[in-house]
């Protein structure tokens, strides 16, 4: 029973581990935004929008994101259109390998 007990407990752990992961990998900083594209992403009948930032540096990613209450990416994603200066927040991290990118979560015009 101890060892199902401790065992539940590690995988707890390492769960919460993971889900908390993106709130302590956030940050921000000012971009150059060169250019934005938009997928979309189809399994089965769902039916999720990706938006793509491409800056001087690096690509983001906007999409929704429930864990931060961010339901507003198509709008951001209409800010950033405009391309040029930008202070973006993100959270998350770059992972190549997997595709994965920093998610925005702000996007304000730097003049």
């Amino acid at each position: 029973m101890k060892k199902l007990i401790a065992a539940v407990f590690v995988v707890a752990l390492v769960f919460l581990a993971i889900w908390t992961v993106p709130y302590w990998t956030h940050g921000s900083r000012e971009v150059i935004v060169t250019g934005v594209d938009h997928k979309i992403l189809r399994q089965g009948d769902k039916v999720k929008d990706v938006y793509l930032v491409f800056t001087t540096d690096e690509t983001y990613k906007n999409v929704d994101s429930p864990a931060y209450l961010k339901f507003n990416s198509s709008d951001i994603q209409g800010k950033l259109i405009q391309t040029g200066r930008f202070k973006i927040s993100y959270y998350s991290f770059r992972m190549p390998i997997f595709s994965m990118y920093k998610n925005i979560t702000k996007a304000e015009k730097v003049d």
